[in-house]
């Protein structure tokens, strides 16, 4: 045994004081990438969280730059003489690693969700999450609801329709009402869900919001469309509120910049 410790002891040893200050900027970089050049954050976060996001963004990467400066400037100042003792702690630091490597190894992973932002951002939610989660019967809360206008075809927001479906079913009577969202299967070849999710926070709370629509071949799963119809269902029981919508046109359209945002379809 020649008592020199061994290769990898040696790479741990230059990347310990690293790690830590190398996967703040990682997130932190990660965060401002789906912020501030692009609108991914709306995937996964309300609107809102904007500024919060972009500030813990700017935190995070000056942290992480800041104790990479603190270490580097650190192993500038050793000297030759410094180099013989640290041989000594060398060989204490390595039996202290060998019971704590594993902990280091696993405290890289943190990293991937960083990565993940970085390269290649995950999707927004979409039909497995619809057809998952059903319709959320609580999340429709009973108000006021006036007469609609006289316009031929009326945009309406998702969450709306099915509110007047569930308490003001006469105000839709016999009217024709433009819906945007996306595509889910049905419980038959003849039927399909339009579907919007709509968030509290986060991804993690999105609730389904959903209406079943007959008289038109279904498109593809997470197709967004624009739906004109006339709803069916005379009666829409609150503990599911699902009403059924008979289609009269069908148009695809590009998905909305905020996915979550329950809003009108644009009018035309």
């Amino acid at each position: 045994m020649t008592g020199r410790p061994p290769a990898d002891a040696g790479h741990e040893r230059l990347l310990s004081g690293l790690g830590s200050p190398l996967l703040l900027v990682l997130t932190g970089a990660g965060l401002l990438h789906v912020t501030v050049p692009s609108d991914v954050y709306l995937r996964y976060v309300r609107e809102g969280m904007w500024p919060y996001l972009v500030a813990s963004g700017v935190l995070l990467t000056v942290l992480g730059f800041a104790g990479l400066g603190i270490e580097l400037a650190r192993r500038l100042r050793e000297t030759t003489d410094d180099e013989t003792d640290g041989h000594d702690d060398h060989g204490h630091d390595h039996g202290h690693d060998h019971g704590h490597g594993g902990a280091k190894h696993v405290a890289w992973l943190l990293a991937a969700p960083a990565l993940t932002l970085l390269l290649v951002a995950p999707p927004a939610l979409g039909s497995y999450t619809a057809s998952r989660d059903g319709a959320a019967a609580s999340g429709v809360e009973q108000t006021g609801y006036e007469d609609l206008a006289g316009a031929e075809v009326t945009p309406m927001a998702m969450e709306e329709f099915i509110g007047r479906s569930v308490h003001a079913p006469k105000t839709l009577a016999g009217r024709e009402v433009r819906l945007l969202g996306f595509v889910s299967a049905g419980k038959g070849p003849d039927t399909w869900y339009l579907n919007r999710l709509k968030l509290s926070c986060c991804a993690a709370d999105a609730r389904t919001l959903r209406v079943e629509m007959h008289g038109v071949k279904a498109p593809g799963n997470d197709t967004w469309v624009e739906v004109t119809g006339v709803v069916t269902a005379e009666h829409v029981p609150v503990e599911n509120p699902v009403p059924t919508m008979e289609v009269g046109v069908l148009k695809p359209v590009a998905p909305p910049r905020n996915p979550y945002h329950d809003a009108p379809p644009a009018e035309g």
